[in-house]
């Protein structure tokens, strides 16, 4: 429904309901995993629940808005099986599903890798990570609006349109990135300090939103990629960029974690080396693609 909504041009509606979902995710996350206000912790299992309570709230008021935030589409009861559109959706869809499934594997092991910690390690990295999600909304917001209006000018066959969508897309995204690397520099227990009063989860949330922070473009830049990716029909790319996480992230963690000398700083700096060398697979990535499929309209 997100999608649907973005390529209608209905970015700011799903990026508002998105947001909310993190903040009722942050908010819910130390109450369910260290057991805040109830007196029954869940550990990890109170952060899945959280997420799904979270992601379930949203799916709701997003299918409550769909019909009132557009008048292309509608959802209804009489949805026909469409086989040959099924195929198309699939052939696109896919690796974005192959995407999430990896974003799926890196967040458990995260989770697993710093068990050791004890729960407050686990609850700050949970309101960290969150955290760092709900401020990546603006530069998401530009990455959405990348994948319409991209995908609108490689329809019409505008090559030097689409260049530029992507350029000024990563410049927009790389300067509200840098922003918000700035304020986590200077100020990252602000961001924090809401969502748990425990001193030893603030301590590690802005631990981690320090030094996530020096990421921030690169996670921009690979948003911008992955919304090219899909302006350009071909998803694979941002699949195969997610992939090697595996190899720079989850193995080197897996491996970690079994470190006695292994701190949480660690983990920290090894994330934030993996998304560096993923935004720049991406970038190289996405630049193939342009080149191969541009030159088809007269463009090198």
């Amino acid at each position: 429904m997100g999608s649907a909504l973005r390529a209608s041009g209905v970015v700011g509606m799903p990026m508002m309901l998105q947001s909310g979902t993190v903040v009722i995710n942050a908010i819910l996350a130390p109450v369910l995993i260290m057991g805040f206000g109830t007196g029954h912790p869940f550990g990890v299992m109170g952060a899945g629940l959280a997420s799904s309570i979270a992601a379930m709230g949203g799916t709701i008021a997003l299918g409550v808005m769909f019909n009132r935030a557009q008048g292309y589409m509608r959802l209804h009861s009489a949805l026909r099986p469409r086989l040959d559109v099924w195929r198309r959706i699939a052939t696109i869809g896919l690796p974005a599903t192959g995407e999430f499934a990896l974003i799926f594997i890196t967040t458990a092991v995260a989770y697993w890798s710093i068990r050791g910690f004890g729960p407050q390690a686990q609850a700050g990295y949970g309101i960290g990570a969150r955290t760092m999600q709900a401020i990546f909304v603006p530069a998401m917001a530009v990455a959405f609006a990348t994948g319409p209006i991209a995908g609108q000018n490689f329809g019409a066959r505008h090559a030097q349109r689409v260049r530029d969508t992507f350029r000024h897309a990563a410049v927009m995204g790389a300067g509200i990135m840098l922003t918000l690397t700035l304020f986590c520099q200077v100020s990252p227990h602000t961001l924090v300090k809401p969502f748990s009063s425990d001193p030893a989860v603030i301590d590690v949330a802005t631990e981690f939103l320090r030094i996530a922070s020096w990421n921030f473009v690169a996670v921009g830049l690979t948003f911008c990629c992955s919304g090219m990716f899909q302006a350009l029909g071909d998803n694979r790319p941002a699949l195969i960029s997610s992939g090697s996480r595996l190899l720079t992230y989850v193995v080197p963690a897996i491996w970690l974690a079994g470190q006695p000398w292994a701190s949480l700083r660690d983990f920290w700096y090894l994330s934030l080396a993996s998304i560096t060398v993923q935004a720049l697979f991406s970038y190289m990535l996405l630049r193939h693609q342009l080149h191969h499929k541009l030159k088809l309209f007269g463009a090198a």
